[in-house]
């Protein structure tokens, strides 16, 4: 079967990279593309529901908590009823487990106490649902890992793709593992409300959550970051623990033995680039430096609407690819051409969606501080830069 593109699966890893290059200190060197493993467990539980009261559901259940009454005949006598009437709420409160005895010894269960109490009918509804449990430890994902936009795939989905490898899982799942999170008082944030009742687990199969881990230099040491589809794009709790775990570093190291230039290579000769503009920044990252020909702040620079062979967009200027997981940086020594790479990317970013002076103020810190401009481009420098480029005055929210 052939391999789904990876931002059909996880955006794009260059969303990752700009991230990761955004944190101070931080130098993105490689970047791999991971499955990790997961336990999805498909449970069972009950729940209770909150409906308003049925006016002869309330009067009864009053009679027997407030008036004493527990026999039948009392009850319909007391509320003006036939025992045939009483019967028939009896049962219905009974049934729905509010209720138990006999017609001449009757009591209230603790739900029925507390409808009474509440004013609020009380039902107990059967639920399904999933709760995913990572594969090193066996402990619960958190409730961001089950948002809208965090994919996770199922088992022949995850072997069937080719984007993201797949990484052993180093544990099966504990059967006491959902009690064990049924029984903190934080298991809300790991996707299991308070309501839920009774849970039983019916059945448990693999599962994996894609990810990107970015091998970073942060002027001390190497670090990992992982992001994945949680909203603020890097994964703390994920993390936490492919740091500790070491299966996770043996694959990422084994992937790196080759030396970055061989990475390199036939990515620079299929776009005409020569080989001596590769430029170390420090003992562990590379520069590719191209000479402002190289750059183009149009859609595209041939009459065929095509970019010429090697000729990057002049808004990646800064950026960085990742030839087979090795990470480059795209790079030009001439200051006016990265001072209107900055102005590029914040007029983009700034026109994309409605922006506040703040955010695009903070974008325009990040970029200069990635790209070293002459002197920091200003909102200023902006606004008349979006006046020259055609888009007239630059309506930013204060």
């Amino acid at each position: 079967m052939s391999s789904a593109p990876a931002d059909t699966i996880l955006y794009a890893q260059t969303r990752a990279l700009e991230h990761a290059a955004g944190l101070p200190g931080i130098r993105p060197l490689r970047i791999h593309a991971l499955a990790f493993p997961l336990h999805a467990a498909e449970l069972s539980a009950t729940v209770e529901e909150r409906d308003p009261f049925d006016l002869l559901d309330r009067y009864v259940g009053l009679a027997i908590a407030e008036g004493g009454f527990t026999r039948r005949a009392d009850i319909a006598v007391f509320l003006g009823l036939t025992e045939h009437t009483v019967d028939r709420v009896l049962r219905f409160l009974g049934g729905i487990g509010h209720l138990y005895g006999t017609a001449d010894a009757l009591f209230l269960t603790e739900r029925g106490l507390r409808s009474v109490r509440d004013d609020r009918r009380y039902t107990e509804k059967q639920e399904r649902l999933r709760l995913y449990f990572d594969g090193v430890g066996c402990g619960p994902l958190r409730t961001a890992h089950y948002a809208h936009g965090v994919r996770i795939l199922d088992r022949d989905t995850g072997h069937a793709q080719r984007t993201f490898r797949l990484l052993p899982e180093a544990c099966g799942f504990r059967p006491g593992a959902v009690q064990e999170l049924a029984r903190r008082h934080d298991r809300g944030e790991y996707d299991l409300p308070d309501e839920l009742l009774n849970l039983e687990v019916l059945e448990v199969g693999r599962a994996f959550l894609p990810c990107y881990a970015v091998r970073a230099h942060d002027g001390h040491r190497l670090r990992t970051l992982v992001y994945s589809g949680v909203a603020d794009l890097r994964d703390d709790h994920l993390e936490e623990i492919l740091n500790s775990w070491p299966t996770a570093a043996h694959v990422m190291e084994s992937a790196d033995s080759e030396h970055p230039r061989d990475h390199f290579a036939e990515w620079m000769r299929e776009r005409g680039i020569a080989p001596q503009s590769l430029s170390w920044v420090d003992h562990h990252s590379f520069r590719l430096v191209l000479p402002p020909s190289r750059y183009t702040d149009r859609y595209s620079d041939r009459e065929d609407g095509t970019r010429g062979k090697g000729t990057f967009s002049l808004a990646m200027l800064g950026a960085y690819v990742a030839p087979r997981s090795h990470v480059l940086q795209l790079w030009c020594d001439d200051v006016p051409t990265r001072t209107r790479a900055v102005l590029t990317r914040a007029l983009a970013y700034a026109t994309a969606t409605r922006r506040t002076v703040p955010e695009v103020t903070a974008f325009l810190g990040r970029v200069c501080r990635q790209l070293e401009p002459e002197a920091d481009v200003t909102i200023d420098d902006l606004r008349r830069h979006a006046r020259r480029a055609g888009y007239g005055v630059l309506d930013l929210e204060e």
